[in-house]
């Protein structure tokens, strides 16, 4: 199947993971725009290789604030660890939230290396042809470093955006219970600063040599995948 992790030639569908647009205000948790955190590929490791022209830095913050989850992955005693998140971005940071008993969480607290994943698949490419099977999506992969947030002012903020974002509109005390400071305790939050990162994306059709022609056997189609 072709690349997945994009050229724009077509209009995008609305995604598994949501539409394009951000899914929160365009002011973060802290009240900085999101023109205050510019974040660029820097070194090799953030350089598009494959399909170099699917490279889209400046949409970086568009697709963090968009997505819905965060694969983190790191190192710990030469073994790969690798997991998914609920998240919220602002500014350059991803936040991460749990159990204290998440190992995962543990480990991203001492401030090592880490990689981030956010994905979206908007829709599936069928071709006439095998090879040229594709998907049009939105991808982030983003490096940085996490520290452990104990200041419990802080996490009712942050924990109450992410909250906001899932669920745009919900407030306390007229939907839910806010959390009381003994639970947010007992939260444990970590702020993942990126320290560089990249963007992909795929937009359109069908791109097979043979997709165009009439009498070529099979058939090329896009089929979104839609948010029920």
């Amino acid at each position: 199947m072709a690349d997945r992790t994009g050229s724009s030639d077509g209009a995008r569908a609305r995604g598994a993971f949501g539409p394009a647009a951000p899914l929160g205000s365009a002011a973060d948790a802290s009240g900085a725009s999101a023109s205050a955190s510019v974040l660029a590929p820097q070194t090799e490791r953030t350089r598009i290789r494959r399909h170099a022209d699917r490279a889209v830095p400046e949409r970086i913050e568009e697709f963090l604030r968009a997505g819905h989850v965060a694969h983190v992955a790191l190192v710990e005693n030469g073994e790969p660890r690798l997991i998914p998140f609920l998240y919220h971005y602002a500014a350059g940071h991803i936040y991460v939230h749990g159990s204290p008993a998440n190992a995962t969480l543990r480990l991203l607290r001492d401030g090592r290396p880490v990689v981030v994943a956010v994905t979206a698949i908007d829709a599936l490419i069928a071709s006439k042809t095998a090879p040229d099977h594709s998907a049009n999506y939105r991808s982030v992969v983003a490096y940085g470093r996490g520290r452990q947030i104990v200041d419990v002012a802080e996490k009712r903020r942050l924990l109450d955006a992410t909250t906001a974002r899932y669920f745009p509109g919900r407030t306390t005390p007229a939907d839910y219970a806010p959390a009381a400071d003994e639970d947010l305790v007992k939260m444990d939050l970590v702020d993942i600063e990126i320290e560089e990162a990249s963007a992909k994306m795929r937009e359109g059709g069908p791109r097979g040599p043979h997709d165009e022609e009439d009498d070529f056997p099979g058939s090329a189609f896009v089929l979104p995948l839609q948010r029920e």
